[in-house]
C-alpha cells in the first residue's frame, strides 16, 4: 500500500497507519517502548504528534514498528 503524505496532519497518519495495523496509539507507544528495553520512549509522544514535532528518527521507528519502510522517490518533472 502506497500512502502520500499530503494534506494531513501526522497525528491523523500515524492513527491511520497504526489502525491499518489493528493497533492503537498507546498500543503503538507500547511497541515502541519494548523496542527500547521497556524504557519510556516517548513521554510526550501524543503532544509530538499533535504538534508536528517528532524527529525524523522517531518517525522512522514508528514506521518500523508498523512493518513500514520509508522512501524517498525522485519526482520526474515533464
Amino acid at each position: 500500500m502506497d500512502y502520500k503524505f499530503e494534506n494531513i496532519t501526522l497525528l491523523d497518519f500515524v492513527k491511520t497507519l497504526s489502525a491499518y495495523k489493528g493497533l492503537s496509539l498507546r498500543k503503538l507507544l507500547q511497541r515502541l517502548s519494548e523496542n527500547q528495553d521497556g524504557s519510556s520512549y516517548y513521554p510526550s509522544f501524543y503532544n509530538k504528534l499533535k504538534n508536528n514535532t517528532l524527529k525524523f528518527k522517531e518517525i522512522n521507528d514508528i514506521a518500523k514498528v508498523l512493518g513500514y519502510e520509508i522512501v524517498f522517490r525522485d519526482i520526474k518533472n515533464p
